[in-house]
């Protein structure tokens, strides 16, 4: 529901960029004009009603129905849209090199056959739905009730840990249980901390993880999250990689926990294993099995359930309950107010208290509430959201009122994007520049002024992080957000929200919504994928788990696909030739592939702007033709044993970002200076010893980034 004025608003203005480009004079035509500008018109119309839809706190069903309905129509009428944009490209492209004659005999778009049928048909849709607007009372004239700029939003630093409120206590017993060596007579001891969700349990780990005294008892320091899958091979992979801080290749079990018991053989481990849910013993055993070879093992769990820290022998479980009301209200101050707020605005403290009360003392809503309202400082926006119809859900579906009512009230361009994370499964570390050419794929950023699609996505994630809705983040050394998580809470509100609409496929679940549009596949069982089934999916994401289920699947079934992210290491040298026919593809991203270069068919994907190739060691020559992707906008190379780039790339008058790492390229082409709108340049670990005199002509260049090639000039 919440990325309908999204889709709106990119339709609308993708109509107006297309309609005066077409220049054909037969009737068709003509007749293919007037049903766009028919459609542009109807997507105008409806625009606002859909905000008005977005901004209630609907809870009727045949709403919903109505919302969802309107949703389909709606993807079905960008499609259209989507399709006419790439037969101009495709003009575009054809016409380059041509006298003026042949290009305007060439400007005659060939479009897609049966375009004004389904526009028509489209139209009917809309008709058909836009009558209910009236008996579901959703008014036309409305336009969005809240928006919040994101200029006028301000961004928080990493967290302050010292500033929690309300856990010394427990902090000092942790610390003191886990550094004694009274009556520790088992190589393994592990310590719980039990509570429900949203009440701390992590940010307590975390205090204790980073505490000096920790830091001094123990050799070697981990952290796993672990989540609903207690999959012993992934998490001895993730506690191997935690401990060396390096990634690990291997594949086995075996291997793996051979691999551990040597790293830390004599050592005094430290480990904190995250949010564990699993009630089974086996799998337990078997994990901790290799840390019989360390000197002494502590382990810290945070889990939900009593039962959970009782399989895993838990020596002291400690309970978290919630904050008493002093340090509610301390925990409230530090988000909702400034010094100014908090000493001049009496009414802020007076509604402040009774808000903080139906928070019930959980550290979570109170943070989230509390940031929502520091941002909505008026007085009618503080009462409205105590008055909120939502403090007396139905709690059992664990949706807690305050963030329900902190996510209603988002500015409705951050609907979609947060949605969107709901593809992912729990404990996902989100890499924010990968999300943010994720969501500019999907049509959720659009430029404004001087800022581009990239800037605008991260002031989004920003925005996210200022409202915790985001958590756990993490800066470069350029400053910039990079890595940010959800709490698995915020992650069931926003699967919630998105109404099934994005899935993971993991841990053997394979009953899949009826309607999907973004999907997130790591389950190592799948073999094949339901493509017919899905012939609306717009996002594809496979990860590591998975093998080879593109190759045996008819990926071509997928028209409206945007985004796909193969992560595998197929054993077929030839990338599937269906994907020549997704017209509407934005991003490609593929790691460790077998292949010898890319097909040429890529050269086709008019609308593809990011393009990501990573450890496709086979690879032994770069597309050819490549300025054929006239939208190409980001293009990064990296472990790929490329030595040369086509003098052609030097046409992608589109190029914002070229970086190449650990690549054996030797030059780059002689006009790179051509790229008027290079923004950033990454040569890194290549070996590239001068740079060609054009490059003086990269006058927008914002970062150059160079090093690792050794004699470099």
């Amino acid at each position: 529901m919440a990325t309908l004025g999204a889709l709106i608003s990119s339709f609308s203005s993708l109509a107006i960029k297309l309609l005066p480009q077409t220049s054909s004079s037969s009737d068709e035509d003509h007749a293919n004009e007037k049903e766009l500008d028919k459609l542009m018109k109807t997507l105008k119309r409806i625009k606002a009603t859909l905000h008005d839809a977005e901004e209630r706190e609907i809870e009727d069903e045949s709403v919903k129905l109505w919302v969802k309905e309107l949703k389909q129509v709606a993807y079905s009428a960008e499609d259209v849209l989507d399709e006419y944009q790439y037969e101009v490209l495709r003009a575009e492209v054809e016409s380059r090199g041509d006298s003026a004659e042949s290009s305007r005999k060439r400007n005659r778009l060939e479009l897609p056959n049966g375009l004004a049928d389904r526009i028509k048909k489209i139209q009917s849709l809309f008709d058909g739905i836009a009558k209910d607007r009236v008996a579901l009372q959703l008014r036309e004239e409305d336009g969005p009730r809240l928006c919040i700029n994101e200029t006028q939003i301000t961004t928080t630093g990493p967290l302050v840990v010292q500033n929690i409120f309300g856990r010394e206590m427990e902090k000092e017993q942790l610390v003191d249980l886990l550094c004694s060596d009274r009556n520790n007579v088992d190589v393994v001891s592990v310590v719980s901390i039990v509570g429900m969700g949203g009440v701390g349990k992590t940010t307590l780990a975390q205090l204790v993880y980073s505490d000096r005294r920790i830091k001094k008892k123990f050799d070697l320091f981990g952290w796993i999250c672990v989540s609903h899958d207690f999959n012993v091979e992934r998490l001895t992979r993730d506690v191997v990689e935690s401990i060396t801080k390096e990634s690990c290749g291997l594949n086995t079990l075996s291997a793996l926990q051979d691999e551990l018991k040597e790293k830390i053989k004599g050592k005094m481990i430290f480990l904190v294993v995250d949010d564990v849910w699993s009630e089974q013993i086996g799998p337990w055993e078997k994990f901790q099995s290799p840390f019989f070879s360390a000197k002494s093992t502590k382990v810290l769990s945070t889990t939900r359930n009593e039962r959970v820290s009782v399989i895993m022998r838990t020596t002291k479980a400690i309970h978290l309950k919630c904050l008493s009301l002093d340090d509610s209200w301390n925990l409230f101050q530090k988000y909702a107010f400034d010094v100014v707020n908090r000493n001049n605005n009496k009414w802020m403290v007076e509604i402040g208290r009774k808000i903080l009360m139906k928070c019930g003392g959980l550290p979570l809503a109170i943070k989230v509430i509390a940031c929502l309202l520091r941002l909505e400082a008026n007085k009618d926006s503080w009462e409205e959201i105590l008055e909120s119809e939502l403090w007396e859900c139905d709690h059992t579906r664990e949706i807690y009122p305050p963030l329900q009512i902190s996510y209603l009230r988002l500015p409705t361009y951050l609907k979609p994007c947060l949605l969107y994370c709901s593809m992912f499964p729990k404990d996902y570390e989100y890499d924010v520049e990968e999300l943010v050419q994720l969501w500019a794929a999907q049509g959720y950023t659009e430029p404004k002024g001087r800022r581009g699609i990239e800037e605008i996505g991260r002031v989004y994630a920003k925005q996210l992080l200022e409202r915790s809705l985001f958590e756990h983040h993490k800066y470069n050394t350029e400053n910039l957000l990079c890595v940010v998580k959800l709490h698995d809470i915020c992650h069931d509100l926003i699967r919630y929200n998105s109404q099934g609409e994005c899935y993971s496929i993991e841990y053997g679940n394979s009953n899949f919504p009826e309607l999907i549009y973004h999907v997130y596949v790591d389950d190592g069982g799948v073999k094949s994928f339901p493509y017919s089934s899905f012939g609306s999916l717009r996002t594809l994401i496979v990860g590591n788990r998975v093998k080879n289920i593109l190759i045996d699947s008819d990926v071509s079934e997928i028209q409206s696909l945007r985004a796909v992210k193969l992560k595998s290491e197929y054993h077929g040298t030839e990338f599937p030739n269906s994907f020549g026919n997704l017209k509407h593809l934005r991003f490609i991203s593929l790691q460790s592939f077998s292949l010898r270069k890319l097909p040429e068919y890529v050269r086709d994907l008019y609308n593809l702007r990011t393009l990501i190739l990573s450890e496709c060691h086979d690879i032994m020559e770069f597309l050819n033709g490549i300025e054929s992707l006239v939208s190409l906008q980001f293009l990064s190379l990296s472990k790929c044993p490329v030595r040369m780039l086509p003098e052609s790339i030097c046409y992608l008058k589109h190029l914002k970002v070229l970086r190449v790492i650990s690549c054996p390229l030797v030059e780059l082409p002689q006009q790179i200076g051509n790229l008027a709108n290079l923004e950033e340049l990454v040569l890194e670990y290549c070996c590239i010893t001068v740079l060609p005199v054009s490059f003086c002509q990269l006058k927008i260049l914002r970062k150059l980034s160079i090093y690792g090639s050794g004699s470099f000039n």
